[in-house]
């Protein structure tokens, strides 16, 4: 039996993907250059095979929480191995690349205020309800892919909305103040907020421009051509590379610096999830191609008292001295010494500053709990900066 799908390119049919005699098969059908797939899957007459999903489109495959939620609804009436997934989240996949499906997703749509504001202790798990079939997002974390509409006169938006269960307590909180020092920092974020009542993370989906139309994604795995199980897989110093090679010359100093202070700070408050999914570009077209905004930053040692980072730095999976960060920076980043200095305390002091606002938050917190979370969160904060 064959499966098929086909995928189209900022609306252009662009090519398809078969299943056929467990081998994944991706055939343009197009001539035009700029209709490619992924940066690393050039327009071409030869078929792209692969024994497992091509990892661009494995990219739009949901993970963890939404995986074993969708499961559960779909086993019995569908397939849901890799391409079973694919077909069963083609209509509400989108961006420069989208699926032809048989039907469209009917939009829901909510205010930003509800989510800011819940009223609802359950309003999360009804988001999964409305949502999950909508929300084709890797990672474990629970989240869904929510239409919002901040205020009536501006155009809807999509927002990817975060929960968190017993085993990651407050890790909407530990997300906010983290990607609160990467801002800080002057690295780009996408813009982001925390519900009044200390559940959900919510941020802003960044690959779309103010026109509504879509820009190019893909993550480290994809451009490294690896598997989703591989994101563990690799170095910095191999991101590094895909940076130098992917990213355009007029964007590549500043993304070179941006990921040497993402880096740092990932380091700094021990965030030992900063894997191969966690790293991307965005692009227009293939000449201007830049680094995407960070995300998914939190301290996981907060959680795992012995967690290791996600990947190989200089050769070691231990939390990194300042001076093998500079190191890296140097070496991998070419950057010079004052700048990789320069760079470093940059991060430092957003480190600080972000410490005494969580500091000031917790003198008037009411919630105990909240107050011995915040606490543990500002001793790794505060840790010594320059061992």
């Amino acid at each position: 039996m064959n499966d098929s799908l086909h995928v189209k390119v900022s609306n252009e049919k662009a090519g398809s993907i078969l299943l056929e005699n467990n081998e994944y098969i991706f055939d343009y059908t197009t001539g035009n250059p700029d209709a490619f797939v992924s940066l690393s899957m050039p327009v071409r007459a030869k078929s792209y095979a692969n024994p497992k999903l091509h990892p661009i489109f494995e990219m739009h495959l949901p993970e963890g929480y939404l995986l074993s939620i969708i499961k559960k609804h779909f086993s019995k009436i569908t397939k849901t191995d890799d391409f079973g997934l694919l077909q069963l989240m083609a209509q509400s996949i989108k961006g420069r690349l989208t699926y032809d499906a048989d039907t469209t997703p009917k939009d829901e749509i909510l205010s930003l205020d509800t989510l800011l504001h819940p009223k609802s202790e359950t309003l999360f798990d009804e988001l999964v309800t409305r949502f999950a079939l909508n929300s084709p997002l890797s990672g474990v974390q629970p989240k869904v892919l929510a239409k919002v509409r901040d205020k009536v006169t501006l155009p809807l938006q999509e927002y990817i909305v975060k929960a968190w269960g017993e085993e990651y307590p407050h890790l909407a909180l530990n997300e906010f103040y983290c990607m609160s020092i990467v801002k800080r920092a002057g690295i780009e974020v996408p813009e982001f907020y925390l519900s009044d009542d200390n559940k959900l993370f919510i941020m802003k989906r960044f690959d779309i421009k103010e026109d509504g139309s879509y820009l190019g994604f893909e993550d480290m795995c994809v451009l490294q051509a690896r598997q989703a199980d591989e994101k563990y897989e690799g170095s910095y110093e191999h991101i590094a590379k895909s940076i130098k090679t992917f990213v355009s010359p007029k964007h590549k100093k500043k993304a070179l610096r941006d990921f040497f202070k993402m880096m740092v700070i990932n380091s700094l408050v021990q965030n030992g999830d900063a894997h191969l999914k966690n790293f991307g570009v965005l692009y227009e077209n293939i000449n201007d191609i830049w680094l995407a905004p960070a995300y998914d930053v939190v301290c996981t040692t907060l959680y795992i008292q012995k967690d290791i980072p996600a990947l190989h730095l200089l050769g070691s999976k231990k939390w990194w001295s300042k001076a093998f960060l500079l190191r890296f920076g140097k070496e991998s980043c070419e950057l010079n010494s004052n700048e990789t200095l320069m760079l470093y305390d940059e991060c430092v002091e957003a480190i600080r500053i972000t410490a005494n606002e969580v500091k000031e938050r917790i003198e008037g917190e009411n919630d105990l709990h909240v107050k011995v979370f915040l606490s543990s969160l500002v001793e790794v904060f505060e840790r010594e900066k320059d061992h």
